[in-house]
């Protein structure tokens, strides 16, 4: 797993912890809205890349996931891995 994803695992899980942990505050609040962004960005990526991760190796369910969770980080590996750039 690269840096960048790890990065993005740790950013969802301190959102998630401040959307849950400081409910009614700015922070809160916040955290919650950037993680709907976020959640509405990557589905948009999902939609937009579906294609090359119908067509590349492992599971479309799998690759599918991982865009939507990582977002041009998982679709930049895809692309190196099918030698395209």
């Amino acid at each position: 797993m690269s840096i960048g994803k790890i990065v993005m695992i740790v950013l969802y899980a301190v959102l998630a912890g401040l959307a849950i942990t400081q409910g009614e505050t700015s922070a809160g609040i916040w955290a919650l809205r950037l993680l709907w962004i976020l959640a509405v960005v990557h589905a948009i990526e999902t939609a937009v890349f579906f294609k090359l991760c119908k067509t590349a190796e492992g599971s479309l369910g799998g690759n599918l996931l991982s865009v939507f969770l990582f977002g041009v980080l998982h679709v930049k590996e895809l692309k190196e891995a099918q030698g395209k750039n």
